[in-house]
């Protein structure tokens, strides 16, 4: 009798596959193995909260003990399990792996990240106690600006946490397994750099049905011509910035004011159980 049906019923009871080729190795959490005649590609396809750490690895995120940056440049990250097992994390998997461990799992206190891709502008590791319910997402490369941010919304909406990422290319399939409860309330995306990058994440979001929802807002250069590409794509907001950062600095502020204490979210945002 095959076990691949039962066991895809309950990951729970999992802790990673290991591929080789056509076939896998599942491991359950007591230790058990079992080999099955289907790839990884297969299984992280049936299983999408899973981390795929690199290609022959797929990971129950509820088993990661911490998660490590490379020690140096070219170097593979590290993912460790609670089982005490040790596997890298390729480099060009890292910030989705990063970011995937960071919204799965922060609010539930799972995982001990030590300076992960969500945390790389500001390079600030989040206490797990300090972990709130709601979360703001800001991607930029802009250094003062996250930090600023950050310090803005631990001083004035200490319900919500920002997390900050300097990819957003791989948010698409980050936020869709999740629980519209666990989306953040607000993406703040600056686009004066990566730009088209930044309209293709835009442009990916609001093309899916559920993660449509969440409201964005593109932030531009005064010099840019993508306001009208922006909403074209269906971004909620674009604001057209200077390159004076005090500017900047208000514009954020009068932003979080508006997003986080006029509007009203949809009634699921708000749902403990959606």
């Amino acid at each position: 009798m095959s076990i691949i049906k039962p066991a895809l019923e309950h990951p729970e009871l999992i802790s990673y596959f290991s591929g080789a080729n056509n076939y896998s190795w599942l491991h359950f959490r007591n230790g058990e193995k079992k080999l099955l005649a289907k790839s990884i590609s297969y299984l992280a396809n049936k299983l999408p909260r899973f981390i795929r750490a690199h290609k022959t690895v797929l990971i129950n995120p509820a088993c990661v003990k911490s998660l490590h940056q490379p020690v140096r440049q070219k170097m593979a990250g590290e993912i460790r399990l609670d089982s005490g097992e040790v596997f890298p994390v390729s480099r060009r998997r890292w910030t989705q792996v990063a970011d995937s461990l960071q919204y799965c799992l922060a609010s539930a206190g799972s995982i001990s990240a030590k300076n992960t891709a969500v945390d790389s502008v500001s390079k600030t590791p989040v206490p797990q106690h300090e972990v709130a319910t709601r979360s703001v997402l800001l991607v930029t490369d802009d250094e003062p600006i996250a930090i600023f941010a950050r310090q803005l919304i631990e001083e004035r909406w200490p319900a919500y946490q920002l997390h900050t990422t300097q990819q957003s290319s791989h948010l698409a399939d980050v936020f869709r397994p999740l629980s519209y409860r666990k989306y953040p309330v607000l993406i703040l995306m600056d686009a004066r750099t990566r730009t088209q990058e930044r309209m293709q994440t835009l442009q990916h979001l609001k093309e899916d049905p559920k993660l449509s929802r969440i409201p964005l807002i593109l932030l531009v250069s005064n010099t840019d011509q993508s306001v009208t590409e922006a909403y074209e794509r269906k971004a909620n907001s674009v604001i057209s910035l200077s390159d004076n950062q005090g500017a900047l600095v208000q514009v954020i502020e009068r932003v979080c004011q508006f997003w986080l204490n006029t509007v009203a979210l949809p009634a699921e945002f708000r749902d403990e159980t959606a």
